[in-house]
């Protein structure tokens, strides 16, 4: 039965896996910008504009889990405050990279 509060361990593996979620995310798009710096022509300019697309991929797949997650009636706030942190990420990154694709 469920009680609406989390079962033992509940709160920290909800949280432990939407932390590894955002670092895993945040790694990917940093090795895209490192394989960019590392490169030239076409190639940098597509890895440059693939680093703020994994960033929203990662941030629309933790919307996803939060969603799911909310259904569950599991913890989903944390996944959420993973989709707003991502979000902003992306959007940050977004706005860092155009200079570098409008050259």
């Amino acid at each position: 039965m469920n009680t609406g509060r989390p079962q033992h361990g509940e709160s920290g593996t909800s949280l432990r896996r939407a932390v590894t979620h955002g670092i895993i995310t945040v790694t990917f798009a940093l090795a895209c910008f490192a394989v960019a710096a590392l490169s030239s022509g076409g190639l940098r300019t597509t890895m440059i504009a693939v680093a703020p697309a994994v960033m929203f991929i990662g941030a629309f797949g933790a919307l996803w889990i939060t969603y799911r997650t909310w259904r569950a009636g599991g913890r989903w706030q944390v996944w959420q405050g993973a989709s707003w942190f991502l979000l902003a990420a992306a959007v940050m990154t977004m706005m860092a990279t155009a200079p570098a694709l409008l050259e």
